[in-house]
């Protein structure tokens, strides 16, 4: 199985040389995001790109651009909502252009009919240009059993984000009830009570052979973790990367067991 991690995942290396370390690691991809106030951090969305294919990592999701505060304004009747759409429909057409295979969407909010339509338009892009719109589950799981309930489109999936399970909702299985939708993964661990985007090694309480049970049968998914290693635990750059290719290699060999 791909296994791949986030560009960034919490350490301020320049860009080139994360790449190389991500690939000496043993990863086979990776999820980045083409949001410019992380030009800083990465580069932009084509420097990025042009390093991967360089270092020879492939590409996985790409995340939406967004602002945590703004995202309700999606579900209502505002010129927000509508810059909203706007650059979804941008990040869409940025993944069709470079390769990604998804766009990974956060939902918050409260449901609404000018939503529904906004969503419905972005999923037509996403029809014509064959770039799925995968929702990850978040900490609002009324929204997103709403969306999946009311709207209908092959290109609308499903990206499981473990770390958020096993905090806002852990008795919820959301890998079995929309197995059927799940295209991508963003897996980390932490203690249970915040999102701490790490690994079972140093913060962990998810049962992780439950997931791996889950994850069995599906076809063509990559392992993709999306951790921010902490600066204050004393491991290097190169140690964290270790250790998360090492909890990647044990989930495979969690899934390989019930795939028997």
């Amino acid at each position: 199985m791909d296994k791949g991690i986030s560009f960034y995942f919490g350490f301020d290396v320049e860009p080139e040389l994360r790449a190389k370390m991500i690939k000496d690691a043993g990863f086979d991809c990776v999820i980045t995001n083409a949001d410019k106030k992380f030009v800083w951090q990465n580069g932009t969305i084509e420097s990025q790109v042009k390093i991967f294919k360089k270092v020879g990592l492939k590409l996985s999701s790409l995340h939406m651009s967004y602002n945590a505060e703004d995202l309700h304004y999606f579900w209502e009747n505002c010129k927000n909502g509508e810059k909203l759409k706007k650059n979804l429909n941008k990040d869409v057409k940025i993944a069709k252009k470079y390769g990604f295979t998804c766009v990974v969407v956060h939902l918050f909010g409260k449901y609404s009919e000018i939503g529904k339509q906004r969503l419905e338009e972005v999923l037509a892009l996403c029809e014509k240009l064959n770039i799925p719109l995968a929702i990850e589950n978040i900490n609002d799981q009324k929204l997103f059993l709403q969306v999946f309930e009311n709207i209908k489109s092959d290109m609308l999936k499903f990206c499981y984000d473990s770390g958020h399970n096993n905090v806002f909702d852990r008795n919820f299985n959301y890998l079995e009830k929309f197995k059927d939708k799940l295209i991508t993964l963003h897996l980390h661990d932490n203690n249970g009570n915040c999102d701490e985007h790490t690994l079972t090694k140093y913060s962990g309480s998810i049962d992780w052979n439950k997931i791996a049970k889950s994850l069995a049968k599906q076809n063509n998914i990559k392992l993709d973790y999306e951790v921010f290693g902490k600066n204050d635990e004393n491991v290097s750059a190169e140690e964290y990367l270790k250790q998360t290719f090492i909890q990647a290699k044990n989930l495979e060999k969690l899934i390989e067991k019930h795939n028997k």
